[in-house]
């Protein structure tokens, strides 16, 4: 954990839980949320070495440490995407979150429990220990909003699980935002808005879903999530976007656009795929992965 201390001291505190990143091999440098140092807010960030959704044999004493560092704040705030919105829920109680906002967050990735999440089942094995619901050490009585990706099947079924253990969360579903279903918002730096709302108790899903909207209508990654949804139905008409995604692109997107086009025109996708990795030399080892796995489907 890192505070970041407002100049002059701060009676709220905002804990951040960090997603997590393409390469997890210990921690990684952190800084103040920008939008904590615009409000002149203290900001607590939570990190994990691994990818493993804030579960290790140090569990209790990450709850403790929270307990004890959020003990004089007069208000208490938190935010955490994906496996860090999970983190945020889980440790709510003992970091008396009274409002949250939580981010295409799992309800737990445990097979007995989600069955409807193949894609985390590897990853639970990896954790290597039980997996809590996170209503068993959070606070089921917080308010806030949870965004989510509702054309994102394992998304959409995480949400409902975790707006019915923890009621006065409000569900908000941005459609094609991805994962997480914040994405179209940053892309334009806009996420820090919906950020200071939870600050400062103005959390409007009517107002998060306009943000969405406005943000949709340039968005290379709200075209990209909606043609990948379409591709089964409509494959021929969709598969210009993603050559043209798979080209342009950031780097991620172009990695999606491009395993995507594997699946309807081998060698259009192969060289996209091929000019990525000329581009980006040193590629996160998960991008080989893939793209192995998607050559064997394409072979089998």
């Amino acid at each position: 954990m890192t505070l970041f201390r407002a100049p002059g001291g701060s009676s709220r505190v905002v804990v951040c839980f960090e997603p997590g990143r393409e390469r997890m091999q210990g921690f990684e440098p952190t800084q103040c949320p920008r939008f904590a140092e615009r409000l002149g807010i203290d900001a607590l960030t939570v990190q994990t070495a691994r990818r493993d959704w804030f579960l290790s044999a140090k569990s209790d004493d990450l709850a403790a440490a929270l307990d004890k560092a959020t003990a004089g704040y007069d208000e208490v705030t938190a935010s955490g995407f994906s496996m860090g919105g999970y983190g945020a829920l889980l440790y709510s109680r003992a970091a008396r979150v009274r409002r949250i906002l939580a981010v295409s967050p799992q309800y737990c990735i445990d097979p007995a429990i989600a069955p409807y999440d193949p894609g985390r089942h590897r990853k639970f094995a990896r954790i290597g220990r039980d997996m809590p619901c996170p209503e068993e050490w959070g606070n089921p009585g917080l308010s806030g909003v949870l965004l989510f990706d509702p054309a994102i099947s394992a998304d959409r079924q995480h949400a409902l699980r975790i707006g019915a253990a923890f009621p006065l969360l409000r569900l908000v579903a941005l459609p094609h935002g991805g994962h997480p279903a914040s994405g179209v918002i940053a892309d334009i730096g806009r996420i820090g808005n919906v950020s200071t709302m939870l600050v400062q108790d103005r959390l409007d899903p009517v107002r998060i879903r306009n943000l969405h909207r406005e943000a949709r209508r340039n968005s290379i990654r709200y075209s990209f999530n909606l043609a990948s949804a379409a591709l089964k139905r409509h494959g021929a008409r969709v598969e210009p976007l993603l050559r043209d995604v798979a080209l342009r692109g950031a780097p991620q997107l172009r990695l999606e656009a491009g395993l995507a086009l594997l699946t309807r025109d081998a060698a259009a996708g192969t060289e996209a795929l091929t000019r990525l990795l000329d581009e980006n030399p040193d590629p996160p080892a998960s991008w080989a992965r893939r793209i192995e796995q998607a050559l064997d489907a394409i072979e089998d």
